[in-house]
């Protein structure tokens, strides 16, 4: 068997962040499995709420540390559909997210993403970023 090397040229940075791209990964290799599967959607779903808490101009979302967990909070759940088409209106996003909240949780069953909807509210924080991470592997 033939041994290759691996190369020690860093990887040069493509996404917005290492965060961005190391989901931009999973999507990749999910996609090329399992096409466009519900999984492969909430990667998606992640990926552009990382890329807009990466963009310093977006102040609705960032990312936020408390008690050692990096988290994000998003304090109001935006419109997407200029940059990422009519499924990520406000609504299409507060389901995405409603998604990710009911299909992954932490080992003990709490929720990992927290969605706030109503009349009044339209928020969300995703409490620990490695923990759901962890959870969509």
């Amino acid at each position: 068997m033939k041994k290759t090397k691996l190369s020690n040229t860093p990887r040069k940075l493509e996404d917005s962040s290492w965060l961005a791209q190391i989901i931009k990964d999973q999507m990749d290799i999910e996609f090329k499995e399992n096409n466009a599967s519900p999984h492969w959607n909430c990667l998606h779903t992640l990926h552009i709420i990382v890329n807009e808490a990466d963009n310093s101009d977006n102040s609705n979302i960032y990312y936020n540390n408390f008690d050692n967990t990096r988290s994000i909070i998003i304090s109001e759940i935006p419109s997407l559909i200029l940059k990422h088409g009519t499924d990520f209106c406000t609504e299409g996003i507060q389901c995405k997210l409603r998604g990710l909240s009911e299909r992954y949780k932490d080992d003990e069953g709490n929720y990992i993403v927290s969605v706030l909807t109503t009349h009044d509210l339209n928020s969300a924080t995703i409490k620990n970023i490695s923990e759901l991470l962890y959870s969509m592997s």
